[in-house]
């Protein structure tokens, strides 16, 4: 009978199975009632590649069992099963045997019949290969050594049947699980565990989405399963997830992320209620490389990332994440590094980052604050560290403290160039911030301390900033410069980007330093800025009074604490008004030799005197005296008036400090501002030296800068 089977089967195979077998032996014993076929083979439609094959399968039944409505296997045991799966499209190399069955189903007629029992014993897969090409992405896919062993599946038992599975990865490690299920209610418990499996494996179906040359790493996992089989949906899942020297390498073999090893705790994984509680999340030595140009980074480029989409896709998993409960025991990144570069300014700044620690207490969604600290090292020399205190139900709320110190500003020269115009050729840089976020309303305080700075001026700069002349004048009596900046605005309005309104602060803090210099100095001798925009005197006056001479003595002290501090008092007068307060100061005199009298106490008398002169009763006190008075002798006399003060300036100013370098000089007689000017020395201020190379300082001396 085996024999006569064996030939007819393989004879028909095709209208009985729908494919063409061959069976090397097939043998039966009656006594036993044991099945064992050797050597089978399934071809493919074409009749001459193997679909199918296995060495040995043996079926153990108890025919008998039948009459009691029980199906009874005591044995079922397969060895050395192939199978040969292929895809192309959406077709696979099976689905003319899946038309052949669905159209022999359709031409039996069904017949209800009782439930039966069933009882089935040592089902055993052993050392199955199952090979997968997948035509589409030109990846084969082996699982080796599949094995399996189930002890016992009854009906109606008690306890639940164990099942085991287990095969090897062809590039070595291993996958293996234990099912326990009972089928009497369904109650399922399950343990997988993933060892040493190469991530490379998946790298043509990762490719599909992103623009990679290498997707590698090796994971180990244990993930318990607990649920039932008739609401599978609701199963609960933990366990530990260990992903291991993890690379991605993009089109140029750049690595752009990778992690020497990166620990998962799942404590249990809810997905049907939306609750998901994670225990420690731990990375070793990340590493991130991020290149951004003036349109897109290199990420999006990577993962084919439009920024429509990006945005689509935040307001759905805003929308997503209102119903989702989420807890994190603890997230810890040890040793991280990223590379940062760009070519914003026309050249490449490459920055790098190293030594990245970030620290957690728990994330809980329904908390109301979480706070997460973490620490770097900034291109091998500064540090930062930062608190971020966040509402995980309003991201507008948050805090953030941050420090960072011994910050080499060299290390950003190339945007300082293309920038401000000028290059940074030493300077240690501290920034101290504590900023407030309230329902999207910025405050921030911000203090920045820059040491032993040193910059020189370049041509050019997209915003052209006087920043060496203003960070001259911000040092203090150390050569150290601090700015306090706050920064405010409100993030729900569209107009407002963060970036601008931090760099138009700054940018007004340093011109305001460069446009008003004795804002800056004042606070050096402790003085009011405003006092100091100019020496004012009478058209008459020769020399300083006792209040001016205090201001030239504080003048000097600034001198003294600001080395380098060029300080220039510029003589503006109008030599009209002059003589005609000099012609009146004439005749004063002369009055004052004829009468005996002060032509400024008795002005009628002076008035009367002058018109008698004059034999005119009409004409003003000051056009009287210019017709008394020769108009060569009143100019000759107003440039010695003005020589004499000055000289009397400088004499004094010498006389307190013989190396003092505060000139005393004429404005040039065309000046705009000479016309109505009253008797005064205008203070301006600048940098000692001038450079030739240096155009900035250079258009200083000539068009000095005033505290007007």
């Amino acid at each position: 009978m085996p024999t006569l089977i064996k030939n007819y089967t393989t004879k028909n195979s095709k209208e009985l199975f729908g494919r063409q077998i061959n069976v090397e032996k097939l043998n039966y014993n009656y006594f036993t009632s044991t099945a064992k076929i050797i050597d089978f083979k399934m071809l493919e439609s074409n009749d001459s590649d193997t679909f199918i094959s296995f060495d040995t399968l043996i079926v153990n039944l108890e025919p008998f069992r039948l009459l009691f409505g029980e199906k009874n296997v005591e044995q079922f045991y397969i060895k050395g099963l192939d199978v040969n799966i292929k895809m192309k499209d959406s077709s696979f190399n099976f689905d003319d045997l899946i038309a052949f069955y669905s159209k022999s189903a359709d031409t039996v007629n069904e017949t209800e019949e009782d439930a039966f029992k069933y009882d089935l014993s040592k089902l055993e897969l052993k050392e199955a290969n199952f090979y997968f090409d997948d035509q589409n992405v030109g990846k084969e896919t082996h699982i080796e050594n599949f094995s399996f062993f189930i002890p016992q599946i009854v009906w109606n038992q008690g306890e639940k049947s164990k099942a085991d599975l287990a095969f090897n990865f062809k590039n070595g490690g291993y996958f293996k699980s234990d099912l326990n299920i009972n089928p009497v209610n369904g109650d399922f418990d399950a343990t997988i565990e993933v060892n040493r499996l190469n991530l490379n494996s998946f790298y043509e179906y990762v490719a599909q989405y992103a623009e990679i040359n290498d997707f590698n790493g090796s994971v180990n996992s244990i993930i318990r399963i607990v649920g039932n089989t008739q609401a599978p949906e609701k199963s609960l899942l933990s366990g530990e997830v260990e992903v291991s020297e993890f690379n991605m390498t993009d089109k140029n073999d750049k690595a752009f992320l990778k992690t020497d090893l990166a620990k998962i705790g799942l404590n249990e994984i809810d997905s049907y209620n939306s609750a998901y509680k994670i225990g420690t999340i731990e990375l070793q030595r990340p590493y991130i490389y991020f290149e951004m140009d003036s349109i897109t980074n290199n990420f999006f480029k990577i993962f084919k990332i439009e920024d429509d989409s990006i945005e689509s896709q935040t307001n759905e998993s805003n929308n997503a994440t209102a119903s989702i409960y989420y807890e994190i025991e603890k997230l810890k990144v040890n040793s991280g590094l990223m590379d940062y570069s760009d070519n914003l300014t026309g050249q490449r700044f490459d920055y790098h980052l190293n030594d990245i620690a970030i620290d957690t207490d728990k994330i809980v969604s329904t908390a109301e604050w979480i706070t997460i600290y973490s620490d770097m090292l900034l291109n091998n020399r500064g540090t930062l560290k930062s608190k971020l205190g966040i509402n995980p139900k309003a991201y507008d709320n948050l805090n953030l403290d941050i420090v960072i110190e011994n910050f080499l500003l060299s290390d950003i020269n190339i945007y300082a160039n293309y920038y401000t115009g000028h290059n940074v050729l030493k300077g240690d840089f501290y920034y101290y911030s504590k900023s407030k976020l309230t329902n999207g309303a910025i405050n921030s305080e911000n203090q920045l301390l820059v040491k032993n700075v040193s910059v020189e001026n370049q041509k050019g700069g997209l915003y052209t900033l006087p920043l060496k002349f203003a960070l001259f004048l911000l040092k203090d009596k150390n050569g150290d410069v601090n700015l306090t900046v706050p920064v405010r605005g409100d993030l729900n309005d569209p107009e407002i980007n963060v970036g601008k309104l931090v760099w138009t602060t700054i940018k007004n803090k340093i011109t305001g330093a460069a446009s008003d210099p004795i804002g800056a100095l004042a606070g050096l001798v402790n003085v009011k800025p405003e006092d100091y925009k100019a020496l004012e005197f009478s058209y008459t006056d020769t020399i300083p009074n006792e209040e001016q001479y205090t201001k030239l003595d504080k003048l000097l002290e600034m001198e003294t604490a600001k080395e380098g501090l060029k300080i220039k008092l510029e003589h503006f007068i109008d030599t009209e008004l002059q003589s005609k307060a000099l012609a009146v100061e004439a005749l004063g005199q002369k009055f004052y030799t004829d009468k005996q009298k002060d032509y400024r106490k008795d002005e009628k008398a002076f008035k009367r005197y002058i018109r008698r002169a004059t034999k005119n009763d009409t004409i003003s006190i000051e056009d009287a005296a210019l017709m008394l008075v020769p108009e060569a002798e009143l100019n000759a006399l107003a440039l010695k008036y003005q020589a004499v003060l000055r000289r009397n300036t400088s004499a004094y100013l010498k006389s307190k400090k013989p190396n003092t370098n505060i000139e005393v000089v004429a404005a040039p007689a065309a000046e705009p501002e000479q016309t109505g000017s009253q008797n005064k020395l205008k203070i301006t201020f600048d940098m000692l030296s001038v450079l030739a190379d240096d155009p900035e300082t250079a258009a200083t001396a000539e068009n000095p800068r005033s505290s007007d």
